[in-house]
């Protein structure tokens, strides 16, 4: 009996610190899926919940940190398809608290900044779950293509097909705003 106690706090500590050391991401990949702060609040604390209940099951053969990345990934496709048929103006509202970083932008820059993250933001939201994973995961968390392959459990090719295709759709629908961005770069 005292030892199952001892190996129930053992497996509480280590997730506490490896949840800890990822939270800050698995908050980012849901906010970029999701394009909202409490939605994205919402399933960070529904991947913390899951990952720590399945925390028996992860073997270690990907790191934690790409484990919970594809619980997040779960998570948030789940949440969208549920949200699918109910997406109203206020799933596009602006989120605050952006500021450039440039050390003295001008009231405008600031404002141009705002608006392209806006129209980033909505042109995210456009894209199918699947197309807005590899966006969010490729371009916003850095990940290798390997990385993705491995979170999302699928082949490498297709990850790579994936990204090209949700560039070139994000791209074209991005285009309509052309004077906010500079398509090089998208």
């Amino acid at each position: 009996m005292e030892f199952n106690l001892f190996a129930k706090k053992r497996k509480n500590d280590s997730f506490e610190r490896l949840a800890a050391e990822n939270e800050r991401q698995v908050y980012t990949v849901c906010f970029h899926m999701m394009g909202n702060r409490e939605d994205a609040q919402d399933c960070a604390q529904e991947t913390m919940l899951r990952a720590f209940r399945a925390f028996d099951s992860f073997r270690g053969d990907a790191s934690f940190s790409t484990w919970i990345t594809r619980i997040a990934m779960n998570v948030c496709t789940d949440a969208l398809r549920k949200r699918r048929n109910a997406v109203s103006l206020d799933a596009l509202r602006e989120e605050q608290g952006f500021d450039p970083p440039d050390a003295a932008p001008t009231a405008y820059a600031r404002l141009e900044e705002k608006e392209r993250l806006r129209l980033l933001r909505q042109a995210l939201s456009l894209l199918p779950p699947d197309m807005r994973e590899m966006i969010v995961l490729r371009d916003m968390q850095g990940k290798s293509y390997d990385e993705i392959a491995e979170i999302l459990n699928v082949p490498l090719g297709t990850v790579k097909s994936r990204i090209n295709r949700a560039r070139e759709k994000l791209s074209a629908v991005l285009k309509n705003s052309s004077e906010l961005f500079s398509f090089r770069s998208v």
